[in-house]
């Protein structure tokens, strides 16, 4: 299989990035929704002084996430892509070439807003019983930056589901395995 993309399909590079991506947010959803659980294990106390530790978990996947988004993005503006599928009709690459670009998107939206919500808040956060995590700035209140990474979510999953379904029902999801 050839590292970049071409005429017979999707290169290694693309769809290694492709999976990779998927791993993270896969993973960072499931940190991001069991947070106490998470912060619990890491902790080994189920204290509720100490049910915000993993919100650092969480931080650092979303780096982890804007990183890869950012080098996916540069191989993807540097690399071109292989021919549509002929499954696809002229309204199905439309949508599907629509719904790439809110994905792309989001996949920087999502995490910056969270990351925001940490650090720009001003919004003091317990980790353990008897320590505080101090945000270095209080620039933006935290209940907008909240709604923001909350309405990102929503989005994404609207896309993603968009960006699925498209695959299944016209048959094109070997074309990134």
């Amino acid at each position: 299989m050839p590292l970049r993309n071409g005429p017979t399909g999707y290169g290694v590079v693309t769809k290694t990035l492709h999976w990779l991506t998927g791993f993270l947010l896969a993973i960072q959803f499931a940190v991001g929704y069991g947070l106490e659980a998470v912060s619990a294990w890491l902790t080994g106390t189920d204290d509720s002084d100490a049910d915000e530790a993993a919100v650092f978990v969480h931080g650092w996947l979303g780096g982890a996430i804007l990183l890869v988004a950012a080098i996916r993005l540069g191989w993807r503006l540097t690399t071109p892509l292989p021919p549509w599928s002929e499954r696809l009709s002229e309204a199905d690459r439309r949508l599907a070439h629509r719904t790439e670009q809110v994905l792309y998107l989001l996949l920087f939206v999502t995490p910056a807003s969270g990351l925001a919500l940490l650090l720009l808040s001003g919004e003091e956060r317990d980790i353990a019983e008897d320590r505080e995590w101090r945000p270095p700035y209080a620039l933006v209140e935290d209940d907008l930056l909240l709604a923001a990474h909350v309405v990102a979510h929503l989005t994404f999953y609207v896309a993603l589901a968009v960006h699925i379904g498209l695959a299944v029902r016209r048959g094109t999801l070997a074309r990134m395995v």
